[in-house]
């Protein structure tokens, strides 16, 4: 269904209806699941969130709030090559759908001066969009993982920031290493000084976000109802001084135009699937019994994530999915990190390289670029950053 452009939300609605009917479970049963999980505190935390992110990445978007800030980063690390590699990052802390095409501009602006070719181009937007996304704690697949693993944002964040850094270094090596920087124009001290100010005004809306759930506890909903606060805020103060920040529409509108039902919806229908999975003995008896004929567990991980994320595009299915089965079977915390890892990691990789991924269908239609050029630049990123996983996952299980 997801394939067929049908909303996730509505794919694992249909998906876990159907799962339950197949095993036995009576209609009234699945209307009760389905009635307790969208009244769940669970679910309208997770949904309200998500919402929000999507309201923040549209202000900051249409308010070239996040334009600015990349301008005033090059002047501050006075290197394409440090923005190039940077910039992405920064934009795909906004985490939409297809969101990747905002920093194609940027990647094909910077690329052009470090003449840099279309396919690498194309592949340093994808990967410093993503490198974050093992570790930033605002995205709804962590979001995800938190709530359905009952683990510390701070714990499978420590754990998986090696991953993350290796893949970023990995990157920085195969693409950017060999090119030579352009010269740079000259800025005096006052200069600087100006654009470390602005990039830390432009970057006040999504650091509220972070400190506030990070450093003093907030719910995350809080937190980002204050960025979407300082972002109007900022929008406000640009409008007295130049009419082309005037977006000509109550803010409200602009608030509500942001907000992408979707994944609001995508999110109700990952929390069903999930009380469906986890209140299903058959399914637990079943992944034992592949354990007890042999079958190692992270063998079986990584099949699942394979089929789930790259026929879905997305790593929250193999999560949503995954975590309520696997994680009971851990014998204690750490134990049980170590599987979210392997789990939210494989997810996201086979998400990554998914044909179907929105954002790589979009890069490679904006740098003209064929999928078999991109993949061939995977060859050693993606099974490397694998097997870092592995390393970790080993040297800690045993």
């Amino acid at each position: 269904m997801v394939n067929r452009k049908i909303n996730m939300g509505y794919s694992m609605i249909v998906a876990a209806a159907l799962l339950a009917l197949l095993n036995g479970r009576s209609i009234p049963y699945i209307v009760n699941t389905f009635l307790h999980t969208i009244v769940s505190q669970s679910t309208i935390t997770l949904a309200l969130t998500v919402g929000l992110i999507t309201v923040l990445a549209y202000l900051m978007d249409q308010y070239l709030i996040l334009d600015r800030m990349v301008v005033s980063l090059e002047t501050i690390l006075r290197s394409a090559k440090l923005t190039i590699l940077l910039a992405p990052s920064i934009m795909g802390t906004l985490l939409v759908y297809g969101g990747a095409l905002m920093s194609c501009p940027v990647v094909g602006r910077l690329g052009d001066r470090l003449s840099i070719s279309k396919d690498e181009k194309a592949t340093i937007n994808l990967l410093f969009r993503h490198t974050l996304f093992l570790i930033f704690p605002l995205s709804p697949a962590m979001i995800l993982a938190i709530e359905l693993g009952e683990i510390a944002a701070w714990d499978l964040i420590k754990i998986q920031f090696p991953i993350s850094v290796f893949m970023y270094i990995l990157g920085y090596i195969l693409f950017i290493r060999n090119y030579k920087d352009p010269e740079i124009k000259k800025v005096n001290t006052q200069e600087y000084l100006k654009a470390i100010m602005q990039f830390l005004l432009y970057a006040l809306p999504i650091l509220i976000s972070l400190l506030g759930a990070l450093i003093f506890s907030m719910p995350f909903y809080i937190s980002l109802l204050l960025g979407i606060g300082i972002s109007m805020a900022i929008n406000t103060y640009d409008k007295r001084y130049d009419t082309k920040y005037d977006m000509g529409e109550n803010p409200l509108k602009t608030m509500y135009k942001g907000l992408k039902m979707p994944l609001v919806i995508a999110i109700i229908g990952i929390m069903f699937y999930r009380n469906i999975v986890t209140d299903m003995d058959e399914i637990y008896v079943f992944f034992g019994n592949l354990l007890e004929q042999g079958m190692p567990l992270e063998l079986l991980i990584f099949m699942a994530c394979a089929v789930i994320c790259l026929s879905l595009a997305s790593a929250q299915p193999g999560i949503a999915i995954l975590f309520p089965i696997v994680l009971p079977l851990a014998p204690d915390y750490d134990t049980k990190l170590l599987y979210a890892m392997f789990i939210f990691t494989t997810s996201f990789l086979f998400y990554y390289i998914s044909p179907l991924h929105l954002c790589q269908v979009l890069t490679l239609e904006y740098f003209e670029v064929g999928l078999r050029k991109l993949y061939k630049n995977y060859v050693y990123l993606i099974p490397l950053t694998f097997l870092s996983m592995v390393a970790i996952y080993v040297v800690n299980i045993f």
